[in-house]
């Protein structure tokens, strides 16, 4: 059978929907509530596409393809039927991508995967993440006003996390025997000045493999561009150490590097005078950076799920509010992919905020993330199931069916409501 899309001949292979037909032949449609060889029904909308004839728009990832059909995927009418798809499910959605935390950062820490690894007594994880993100974390941490201290959720129950000691308490830990020089790439760079951007773009051009020289008009390093007096003096000299084990060298003239004698040379023009920004300038000199992705976020906790947390504890009393699954979220990577900020319509969910049920052998579902695609309620016997219905339906999973979940259900999961640690 034959049919066009977007004007194009395409051949039809029997069985096939027309969202299976259309990404054979190369067409990019997104899908939430699809996955292939698995029993699905369409609900969210966002695989929707235009019968150019008729004017009707329909979900792809159920309809099987009609002789001489002509089909549209990429009208302006096409992607604004998505991005409504979208932004109706993350109304629905009452969970957050990143950490408050994070997106308060100027350095963009990811303090909840930190905090993660410290409550594991994971230390040199923990102390690697800090370093690869913030470079100079400790120096950082005592002349910064603590935004993500200021915003966390945690702070909305009882007591803010203590991010910034944490963070001087895993500086604190460094063994500088375990600081080497990465592998070399054969390559040289120059870097001019020692601000926390120069530096940051050196550790990070060092990383890579680059054998590189900072060049410093002063005699002295980062004090130039913070004030001595703000940080201890011990403090500096083991960032700089750090620097120096990694085999970054500083030479101190007025001089400028030549040429002919690097690969690369980088003179950091900085666009503000925020110190934890200037480091996170500096990385995007030395590494391209991926577009921002879409984020999802929600207001302060309802009394019900202040009372929740309350219950809970652990060493840094972190919430670990941002998502176990956002790397692989479907609707967050779609959100992205349609240019959606935020949603247009207010957060309507009924499930509550941070709240996990424990399934077993390392597997919890979290029903603020679900979108009730139904594809675990198709694919598991005497597991989840639907509850009410219309708007108020809910995907829940009873207490006696949780030994029937399996961990090939999760990869069907297109937000990481269902998940595994």
């Amino acid at each position: 059978m034959k049919i066009q899309i977007n004007n194009k001949e395409v051949e039809t292979l029997p069985g096939e929907t027309l969202l299976e037909t259309a990404r054979r032949e190369g067409y990019n449609i997104p899908s939430l509530c699809y996955a292939k060889e698995a029993k699905h029904k369409s609900s969210c909308m966002v695989c929707a596409v235009r019968n150019v004839v008729t004017g009707q728009i329909f979900p792809s990832c159920t309809t099987l393809p009609v002789e001489s059909m002509q089909i549209d995927t990429e009208s302006p009418e096409v992607i604004h039927t998505r991005t409504l798809s979208l932004e109706l499910l993350l109304s629905d959605h009452r969970a957050d991508c990143e950490a408050p935390c994070k997106t308060a950062c100027p350095g963009n820490m990811d303090v909840a995967a930190m905090n993660r690894l410290y409550d594991q007594n994971r230390t040199d994880e923990a102390l690697t993440l800090l370093r690869d993100t913030l470079v100079i974390p400790a120096t950082l941490c005592y002349i910064c006003n603590a935004p993500c201290e200021k915003i966390c959720r945690k702070g909305d129950v009882n007591t803010s996390v203590s991010i910034r000691e944490i963070k001087k308490k895993l500086v604190a830990a460094t063994d500088l025997n375990k600081i080497l020089p990465p592998v070399p790439n054969g390559k040289k760079a120059a870097v001019n000045g020692s601000g926390p951007a120069s530096l940051s773009t050196a550790y990070h051009l060092c990383q890579q493999g680059y054998a590189v020289t900072i060049y410093e008009q002063f005699e002295s390093i980062l004090s130039p561009y913070i004030p001595a007096d703000q940080v201890p003096p011990e403090i500096l000299r083991l960032e700089i150490e750090v620097l120096i084990r990694m085999g970054i060298q500083f030479k101190h003239t007025p001089e400028a590097p030549s040429p002919t004698g690097y690969d690369t040379i980088i003179t950091p023009q900085p666009k503000t005078k925020q110190p934890a920004r200037l480091v996170l300038e500096g990385h995007r000199l030395a590494v391209q950076q991926p577009p921002v992705p879409f984020n999802s976020t929600y207001n302060r906790f309802t009394e019900a799920e202040k009372a929740h947390i309350r219950q809970s504890y652990n060493s840094s009393r972190c919430l670990y509010c941002d998502c176990d699954a956002k790397a692989g979220c479907r609707l967050r990577l779609h959100a992205t992919e349609y240019g959606i900020k935020t949603t247009r319509y207010p957060k309507s969910s009924a499930s509550e905020a941070l709240h996990r049920q424990e399934i077993g052998r390392g597997m919890y579902f979290e029903p603020a993330k679900c979108i009730k695609c139904g594809l675990c309620v198709y694919n598991s016997a005497n597991g989840f199931t639907f509850k009410d219905r219309g708007f108020i339906m809910q995907v829940v999973l009873p207490e006696e069916n949780a030994e029937n979940i399996n961990e090939q259900l999760i990869a069907l999961c297109p937000t990481g409501a269902l998940n595994q640690r």
